[in-house]
């Protein structure tokens, strides 16, 4: 009797642990190496400045080391209406025609969902207003208000609504990049195309979520490929979050869902370790104040000669796992 006892023991620690571990957000490492190249700075130039988008820091994106070359004049700053991480230059009479630049980060990334949401995540108090308001091309039109209205018909919740308004995005919108427009984000093109990319997909999903009473924010970044350990990244990848009054920020990624739809369900309030935040926002203002209207969203570095925006500028985005055991062993 007393080794059946036991094993029940045992088998209940198990299954303590199995539990414990199914809950464990999924986690990835990686050397993120953010590269730039201008070229062609005219020789009298009087004043070069550069501004750059900095990894942002959260409870599921912990940048573990950073190194930027060059090092000698890079100060750091933040928008003041998103508090987005900036790195920034300005270069007196340059005397070089073209520079590079170099950003290399050690990231750990987690996967973040309600399931997996950190302890006190809603302790901090926000100011959730500007996540209400209309931007220059996330708009809160009457026609985005009627459809809004429309599609949360008799949904009460927050939840609820947001959900109705994933799925309707999800049924009614293709992912194209074939008409000219995509890209930019435009809610009305959107709304009338009814085709773009992850950009199109999330600012529709932003104004029909504010028009319907719910904050909703666009966040930034770049996409870590699954079935890879290292390679060049070809251009960014956006999402969305909207907040609920008990859960918190849910994140959403309709347009992942649209390209993988057996992950229909998982992307409506979860997304995985395989892309790095980098940026938070529309209509960016940098600084220190650049000479320029405020960048539809920030994610490429902005460039100015003299006062006026410069355009002879070539990126390259790497990554690379690195083997979280053997981090761990050097400890």
């Amino acid at each position: 009797m007393r080794k059946i006892f036991f094993i029940v023991l045992i088998l209940a620690g198990i299954g303590v642990w199995l539990i414990a571990w199914a809950n464990v957000p999924e986690s990835r490492l990686v050397d993120f190496n953010y590269e730039v190249l201008i070229e062609g700075i005219p020789e009298k130039t009087k004043e070069l400045k550069i501004w750059f988008p900095y990894l942002s820091e959260t409870p599921y994106q912990e940048i573990q080391e950073v190194t930027i070359e060059p090092q000698e004049g890079a100060q750091i700053s933040y928008d003041k209406i998103y508090h987005n991480k900036i790195l920034n230059y300005m270069i007196a009479s340059p005397q070089n025609s073209s520079l590079k630049f170099n950003i290399r980060y050690r990231v750990k990334r987690s996967e973040y969902s309600n399931k997996h949401a950190p302890s006190g995540s809603l302790s901090k108090k926000e100011d959730l207003r500007k996540y209400l308001q209309a931007d220059r091309l996330v708009t809160i039109s009457s026609k985005v208000k009627g459809m809004a209205k429309e599609i949360t018909q008799r949904k009460t919740t927050t939840l609820d609504k947001a959900r109705a308004i994933y799925d309707y995005i999800f049924q009614n919108v293709s992912y194209d990049k074939t008409i000219p427009g995509w890209g930019n984000g435009d809610t009305e093109r959107v709304c009338s195309l009814k085709a773009g990319n992850c950009t199109d997909f999330h600012s529709l999903f932003i104004s029909l979520a504010r028009a319907s009473g719910i904050p909703a924010k666009f966040v930034m970044g770049v996409p870590l490929s699954n079935g890879k350990k290292e390679g060049e990244i070809s251009g960014y990848h956006c999402w969305a979050e909207f907040y609920d009054e008990k859960s918190g920020w849910v994140p959403v990624d309709i347009s992942e869902a649209w390209k993988n739809k057996s992950r229909y369900a998982y992307y409506f309030g979860a997304i995985g370790a395989d892309r790095l935040e980098i940026s938070v926002g529309r209509d960016i203002v940098l600084e220190p104040n650049a000479n320029a209207e405020p960048l539809n969203y920030f994610f490429y570095p902005y460039v100015e000669v003299d006062g006026r925006k410069f355009l002879q500028i070539k990126t390259s985005f790497r990554f690379k796992d690195v083997n979280m055991r053997k981090e761990v062993s050097k400890l």
